[in-house]
Protein backbone atom coordinates (compact mmCIF):
# COMPACT_ATOMS: atom_id res chain seq x y z
CA UNK A 1 0.00 0.00 0.00
CA UNK A 2 1.34 3.33 -0.72
CA UNK A 3 2.46 5.68 1.97
CA UNK A 4 0.33 8.05 1.55
CA UNK A 5 -2.77 5.43 1.61
CA UNK A 6 -1.37 4.37 4.72
CA UNK A 7 -1.19 7.84 6.03
CA UNK A 8 -4.85 7.77 5.50
CA UNK A 9 -6.00 5.24 7.48
CA UNK A 10 -3.64 5.73 10.37
CA UNK A 11 -5.75 9.30 10.81
CA UNK A 12 -9.19 7.89 9.45
CA UNK A 13 -11.17 7.62 13.02
CA UNK A 14 -10.05 10.96 14.45
CA UNK A 15 -10.38 12.83 11.28
CA UNK A 16 -14.07 11.51 10.47
CA UNK A 17 -15.43 13.07 13.49
CA UNK A 18 -13.90 16.27 13.59
CA UNK A 19 -14.91 16.59 10.04
CA UNK A 20 -18.46 15.67 10.89
CA UNK A 21 -18.55 18.29 13.63
CA UNK A 22 -18.57 21.05 10.80
CA UNK A 23 -21.30 19.67 9.37
CA UNK A 24 -24.19 21.55 11.63
CA UNK A 25 -24.47 24.87 8.93
CA UNK A 26 -26.81 23.98 6.13
CA UNK A 27 -24.75 25.35 3.10
CA UNK A 28 -24.68 25.54 -1.27
CA UNK A 29 -22.53 22.44 -1.02
CA UNK A 30 -23.28 19.26 0.40
CA UNK A 31 -22.77 15.71 1.52
CA UNK A 32 -18.87 16.08 0.72
CA UNK A 33 -16.48 12.74 1.13
CA UNK A 34 -12.59 13.40 1.86
CA UNK A 35 -11.19 10.73 -0.81
CA UNK A 36 -7.30 11.43 -0.96
CA UNK A 37 -4.79 13.49 1.68
CA UNK A 38 -1.44 13.20 1.23
CA UNK A 39 2.57 14.43 0.47
CA UNK A 40 5.14 15.43 2.76
CA UNK A 41 4.89 18.94 4.23
CA UNK A 42 4.93 21.64 2.71
CA UNK A 43 3.30 20.14 -0.10
CA UNK A 44 0.45 18.27 1.19
CA UNK A 45 -2.96 18.15 -0.38
CA UNK A 46 -6.41 17.42 0.82
CA UNK A 47 -9.17 16.38 -1.96
CA UNK A 48 -13.18 15.87 -1.39
CA UNK A 49 -15.81 15.25 -3.88
CA UNK A 50 -19.66 16.43 -3.59
CA UNK A 51 -21.92 12.95 -3.62
CA UNK A 52 -24.58 15.76 -4.57
CA UNK A 53 -22.44 16.50 -8.11
CA UNK A 54 -21.89 12.60 -9.50
CA UNK A 55 -24.24 12.39 -12.49
CA UNK A 56 -23.98 9.94 -15.74
CA UNK A 57 -22.82 11.31 -18.98
CA UNK A 58 -25.70 11.13 -21.28
CA UNK A 59 -26.89 7.97 -22.35
CA UNK A 60 -24.38 5.99 -20.47
CA UNK A 61 -24.16 3.82 -16.90
CA UNK A 62 -19.79 3.51 -17.50
CA UNK A 63 -19.26 7.04 -17.64
CA UNK A 64 -19.45 10.09 -14.51
CA UNK A 65 -18.78 13.24 -14.20
CA UNK A 66 -17.91 13.87 -10.34
CA UNK A 67 -16.96 17.46 -9.04
CA UNK A 68 -13.77 17.24 -6.78
CA UNK A 69 -12.05 19.77 -4.78
CA UNK A 70 -8.14 20.35 -3.86
CA UNK A 71 -6.82 22.01 -1.48
CA UNK A 72 -3.17 23.28 -1.16
CA UNK A 73 -0.81 23.26 1.71
CA UNK A 74 2.43 24.98 -0.99
CA UNK A 75 2.65 28.84 -0.47
CA UNK A 76 3.56 28.73 -3.94
CA UNK A 77 0.46 26.97 -4.92
CA UNK A 78 -3.65 28.34 -5.40
CA UNK A 79 -5.47 27.80 -2.26
CA UNK A 80 -7.65 25.40 -3.13
CA UNK A 81 -9.49 24.42 -7.12
CA UNK A 82 -12.64 22.67 -8.24
CA UNK A 83 -12.98 20.75 -11.49
CA UNK A 84 -15.42 18.77 -13.39
CA UNK A 85 -13.99 15.13 -13.88
CA UNK A 86 -15.40 13.11 -16.72
CA UNK A 87 -14.86 9.60 -15.45
CA UNK A 88 -14.61 6.52 -18.14
CA UNK A 89 -14.85 3.38 -15.64
CA UNK A 90 -14.60 0.71 -18.53
CA UNK A 91 -11.15 2.36 -20.00
CA UNK A 92 -10.36 4.02 -16.35
CA UNK A 93 -9.30 7.38 -17.71
CA UNK A 94 -10.86 10.62 -17.33
CA UNK A 95 -11.15 14.31 -18.77
CA UNK A 96 -11.13 17.61 -16.52
CA UNK A 97 -13.22 20.81 -17.64
CA UNK A 98 -14.42 23.77 -15.81
CA UNK A 99 -11.49 24.03 -13.58
CA UNK A 100 -11.66 27.22 -10.88
CA UNK A 101 -8.45 28.60 -9.30
CA UNK A 102 -8.96 30.34 -6.20
CA UNK A 103 -5.00 31.28 -5.82
CA UNK A 104 -3.94 33.59 -2.59
CA UNK A 105 -2.82 36.55 -4.51
CA UNK A 106 -5.80 37.48 -6.72
CA UNK A 107 -9.73 36.78 -7.49
CA UNK A 108 -10.98 33.74 -8.68
CA UNK A 109 -9.74 32.67 -12.24
CA UNK A 110 -10.18 29.50 -14.91
CA UNK A 111 -7.54 27.18 -15.02
CA UNK A 112 -7.09 25.30 -19.12
CA UNK A 113 -9.02 21.83 -19.43
CA UNK A 114 -7.22 18.31 -19.33
CA UNK A 115 -7.57 15.99 -22.60
CA UNK A 116 -9.07 12.12 -21.95
CA UNK A 117 -6.03 10.30 -20.17
CA UNK A 118 -4.98 7.87 -17.49
CA UNK A 119 -4.53 8.52 -14.36
CA UNK A 120 -1.46 10.95 -13.39
CA UNK A 121 -1.32 10.25 -9.94
CA UNK A 122 -3.03 8.97 -6.63
CA UNK A 123 -5.26 11.75 -6.27
CA UNK A 124 -7.15 10.85 -9.86
CA UNK A 125 -6.82 7.15 -9.16
CA UNK A 126 -9.01 7.61 -5.81
CA UNK A 127 -11.34 10.38 -8.42
CA UNK A 128 -12.15 7.53 -10.79
CA UNK A 129 -12.37 4.77 -8.01
CA UNK A 130 -15.13 6.43 -6.02
CA UNK A 131 -17.02 8.29 -8.97
CA UNK A 132 -17.29 4.77 -10.51
CA UNK A 133 -18.09 3.28 -7.33
CA UNK A 134 -20.91 6.06 -6.06
CA UNK A 135 -22.23 6.69 -9.65
CA UNK A 136 -24.23 3.61 -10.13
CA UNK A 137 -25.84 3.58 -6.89
CA UNK A 138 -29.35 4.63 -5.52
CA UNK A 139 -29.56 7.64 -3.02
CA UNK A 140 -30.88 4.98 -0.48
CA UNK A 141 -28.04 3.11 -0.92
CA UNK A 142 -25.74 5.82 -0.88
CA UNK A 143 -27.78 7.68 2.43
CA UNK A 144 -26.85 4.41 4.19
CA UNK A 145 -23.46 4.17 3.00
CA UNK A 146 -23.00 8.00 4.32
CA UNK A 147 -24.44 6.47 7.41
CA UNK A 148 -22.04 3.45 8.34
CA UNK A 149 -19.19 6.13 7.04
CA UNK A 150 -16.50 2.84 6.90
CA UNK A 151 -15.45 2.27 3.46
CA UNK A 152 -12.72 0.10 3.25
CA UNK A 153 -11.16 2.42 0.17
CA UNK A 154 -10.53 5.32 3.27
CA UNK A 155 -13.25 7.18 1.61
CA UNK A 156 -14.13 9.38 4.84
CA UNK A 157 -17.69 10.96 5.06
CA UNK A 158 -17.37 15.03 5.70
CA UNK A 159 -21.25 16.07 6.13
CA UNK A 160 -23.32 18.67 4.58
CA UNK A 161 -20.63 21.35 4.34
CA UNK A 162 -19.87 24.11 1.80
CA UNK A 163 -16.19 24.80 0.07
CA UNK A 164 -14.84 27.61 2.54
CA UNK A 165 -15.78 24.70 4.93
CA UNK A 166 -13.41 22.07 3.34
CA UNK A 167 -10.74 24.62 3.03
CA UNK A 168 -10.66 25.22 6.73
CA UNK A 169 -11.36 21.48 7.69
CA UNK A 170 -7.73 20.89 6.10
CA UNK A 171 -6.11 23.30 7.95
CA UNK A 172 -8.40 23.16 11.20
CA UNK A 173 -8.79 19.36 11.40
CA UNK A 174 -5.30 17.47 9.37
CA UNK A 175 -2.77 20.37 8.89
CA UNK A 176 -2.58 21.41 12.66
CA UNK A 177 1.31 21.15 12.54
CA UNK A 178 1.76 23.68 10.29
CA UNK A 179 0.03 27.52 9.55
CA UNK A 180 -2.19 28.98 6.50
CA UNK A 181 -0.08 31.41 4.23
CA UNK A 182 -1.42 34.67 4.09
CA UNK A 183 -4.06 35.74 1.98
CA UNK A 184 -2.55 38.83 -0.23
CA UNK A 185 -5.41 39.43 -2.41
CA UNK A 186 -6.89 42.40 -2.51
CA UNK A 187 -10.73 40.86 -2.66
CA UNK A 188 -11.23 39.79 0.56
CA UNK A 189 -11.89 36.67 2.00
CA UNK A 190 -15.85 36.75 2.64
CA UNK A 191 -15.83 38.61 -0.67
CA UNK A 192 -14.33 35.35 -2.24
CA UNK A 193 -16.66 32.99 -0.46
CA UNK A 194 -19.66 34.73 -1.49
CA UNK A 195 -18.97 34.51 -4.69
CA UNK A 196 -17.63 30.31 -4.48
CA UNK A 197 -21.39 30.27 -3.32
CA UNK A 198 -22.75 32.24 -5.78
CA UNK A 199 -20.59 29.35 -8.10
CA UNK A 200 -22.09 26.85 -6.40
CA UNK A 201 -25.73 27.88 -6.38
CA UNK A 202 -25.37 28.27 -10.14
CA UNK A 203 -23.91 25.30 -10.36
CA UNK A 204 -26.74 23.46 -8.31
CA UNK A 205 -29.41 24.96 -10.71
CA UNK A 206 -27.28 23.82 -14.06
CA UNK A 207 -27.13 20.00 -12.50
CA UNK A 208 -30.91 20.38 -11.77
CA UNK A 209 -31.55 21.08 -15.42
CA UNK A 210 -29.23 18.75 -16.71
CA UNK A 211 -30.91 15.87 -14.73
CA UNK A 212 -34.55 16.89 -15.90
CA UNK A 213 -33.34 17.08 -19.70
CA UNK A 214 -31.87 13.79 -18.70
CA UNK A 215 -34.77 12.30 -17.13
CA UNK A 216 -36.66 13.63 -20.17
CA UNK A 217 -34.13 12.35 -22.73
CA UNK A 218 -34.82 8.59 -21.12
CA UNK A 219 -38.68 8.54 -21.21
CA UNK A 220 -38.53 9.80 -25.27
CA UNK A 221 -36.19 7.14 -25.72
CA UNK A 222 -38.45 4.70 -23.63
CA UNK A 223 -41.11 5.83 -25.78
CA UNK A 224 -39.48 5.10 -29.12
CA UNK A 225 -38.46 1.67 -28.35
CA UNK A 226 -41.31 0.74 -27.14
CA UNK A 227 -43.19 1.79 -30.59
CA UNK A 228 -40.51 -0.14 -32.58
CA UNK A 229 -41.52 -2.78 -30.13
CA UNK A 230 -45.06 -2.15 -31.02
CA UNK A 231 -43.95 -1.95 -34.44
CA UNK A 232 -41.61 -4.94 -34.99
CA UNK A 233 -44.38 -7.18 -33.34
CA UNK A 234 -47.41 -5.93 -35.27
CA UNK A 235 -45.34 -6.48 -38.36
CA UNK A 236 -44.54 -10.12 -37.31
CA UNK A 237 -47.90 -10.69 -36.75
CA UNK A 238 -49.12 -9.41 -40.19
CA UNK A 239 -46.47 -11.63 -41.98
CA UNK A 240 -47.88 -14.42 -40.15
CA UNK A 241 -52.11 -14.05 -40.02
CA UNK A 242 -52.63 -11.05 -42.23
CA UNK A 243 -54.98 -10.03 -43.08
CA UNK A 244 -57.76 -12.65 -41.83
CA UNK A 245 -57.22 -10.49 -38.82
CA UNK A 246 -55.87 -7.53 -39.19
CA UNK A 247 -59.43 -6.91 -40.84
CA UNK A 248 -61.40 -6.95 -37.54
CA UNK A 249 -59.32 -4.62 -35.93
CA UNK A 250 -61.72 -1.84 -34.93
CA UNK A 251 -64.91 -4.02 -35.45
CA UNK A 252 -67.24 -5.15 -32.58
CA UNK A 253 -67.17 -7.40 -30.62
CA UNK A 254 -71.08 -8.28 -31.63
CA UNK A 255 -70.38 -8.47 -34.98
CA UNK A 256 -66.73 -10.57 -34.53
CA UNK A 257 -69.17 -13.59 -32.60
CA UNK A 258 -71.84 -12.73 -34.80
CA UNK A 259 -69.51 -14.22 -37.53
CA UNK A 260 -67.29 -16.56 -35.56
CA UNK A 261 -69.66 -18.14 -33.09
CA UNK A 262 -68.93 -18.48 -29.58
CA UNK A 263 -65.25 -18.08 -27.99
CA UNK A 264 -63.17 -21.10 -26.39
CA UNK A 265 -63.01 -18.41 -23.27
CA UNK A 266 -64.23 -14.84 -22.62
CA UNK A 267 -62.91 -12.62 -19.76
CA UNK A 268 -63.64 -8.89 -18.79
CA UNK A 269 -62.43 -6.05 -16.34
CA UNK A 270 -64.37 -3.06 -16.86
CA UNK A 271 -64.49 -1.89 -20.31
CA UNK A 272 -61.90 -4.22 -21.49
CA UNK A 273 -62.20 -7.59 -22.54
CA UNK A 274 -61.34 -10.68 -23.56
CA UNK A 275 -62.11 -13.42 -26.73
CA UNK A 276 -60.00 -16.65 -26.78
CA UNK A 277 -60.61 -18.54 -29.81
CA UNK A 278 -58.64 -21.76 -31.06
CA UNK A 279 -58.80 -23.58 -34.10
CA UNK A 280 -56.85 -26.97 -34.66
CA UNK A 281 -55.42 -28.35 -37.44
CA UNK A 282 -54.58 -32.30 -38.38
CA UNK A 283 -51.89 -33.57 -40.41
CA UNK A 284 -51.54 -37.21 -41.57
CA UNK A 285 -48.98 -39.52 -42.52
CA UNK A 286 -47.54 -42.96 -43.31
CA UNK A 287 -45.86 -44.95 -40.00
CA UNK A 288 -44.34 -47.97 -40.39
CA UNK A 289 -45.56 -50.23 -37.18
CA UNK A 290 -44.06 -53.42 -38.71
CA UNK A 291 -42.28 -56.22 -41.04
CA UNK A 292 -42.17 -59.29 -42.10
CA UNK A 293 -39.67 -60.16 -44.51
CA UNK A 294 -39.78 -57.33 -47.26
CA UNK A 295 -43.13 -56.45 -46.42
CA UNK A 296 -43.18 -53.71 -44.20
CA UNK A 297 -46.96 -52.83 -42.51
CA UNK A 298 -47.79 -49.21 -42.39
CA UNK A 299 -50.41 -47.32 -40.60
CA UNK A 300 -51.95 -43.46 -41.11
CA UNK A 301 -51.48 -41.91 -38.34
CA UNK A 302 -52.30 -37.87 -37.27
CA UNK A 303 -50.36 -35.04 -35.99
CA UNK A 304 -52.81 -32.45 -34.64
CA UNK A 305 -51.57 -28.67 -33.92
CA UNK A 306 -53.92 -25.55 -32.59
CA UNK A 307 -53.24 -22.34 -32.65
CA UNK A 308 -55.26 -19.96 -30.29
CA UNK A 309 -55.79 -16.03 -30.87
CA UNK A 310 -57.06 -13.98 -28.24
CA UNK A 311 -58.49 -10.68 -29.10
CA UNK A 312 -58.51 -7.37 -26.89
CA UNK A 313 -61.15 -5.21 -26.94
CA UNK A 314 -61.58 -1.46 -25.37
CA UNK A 315 -65.09 -0.75 -24.83
CA UNK A 316 -66.28 -3.22 -27.59
CA UNK A 317 -63.99 -2.33 -30.41
CA UNK A 318 -61.21 -4.73 -30.93
CA UNK A 319 -58.05 -3.34 -30.47
CA UNK A 320 -55.33 -5.42 -30.82
CA UNK A 321 -54.75 -9.17 -30.84
CA UNK A 322 -52.04 -12.04 -30.48
CA UNK A 323 -51.56 -15.71 -31.53
CA UNK A 324 -50.04 -18.37 -29.52
CA UNK A 325 -49.40 -22.14 -30.92
CA UNK A 326 -48.09 -23.73 -33.86
CA UNK A 327 -49.58 -23.49 -37.45
CA UNK A 328 -51.04 -20.15 -37.10
CA UNK A 329 -50.31 -19.00 -40.53
CA UNK A 330 -52.55 -21.90 -41.89
CA UNK A 331 -54.92 -21.96 -38.79
CA UNK A 332 -56.00 -18.01 -39.10
CA UNK A 333 -53.97 -16.67 -42.08
CA UNK A 334 -56.00 -16.35 -45.87
CA UNK A 335 -57.87 -18.82 -46.42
Amino acid sequence: MPANLRRIMQTKSALAVALLALGAAAPAHANQWLVYTGGDRPNRTFTTIDEDFISPEFNSDTRFKVEATTVYEAPSAPDWSTANYHIDCKRKTLSIDMVQISPRTGALRRGPDVADHAPANVTEHQIITFGCDKGGKRAAQRASEREANNDPRNFIYMGPISLPKVVDAAWEKLWTDGKRPAYSSNVSIADQNAQVEKIMKEKQALVAQASAMAERSQRDADTIAASQKLRKDRLKREKEVAPALEEWIGRSEAELTSAWGPPTSRTKRGNLSALVYRRTHSESYDAQVGQVGKTAYMEKRENQFHCDVTLGFRGGVLEDYFTEGDRCQILWGPK
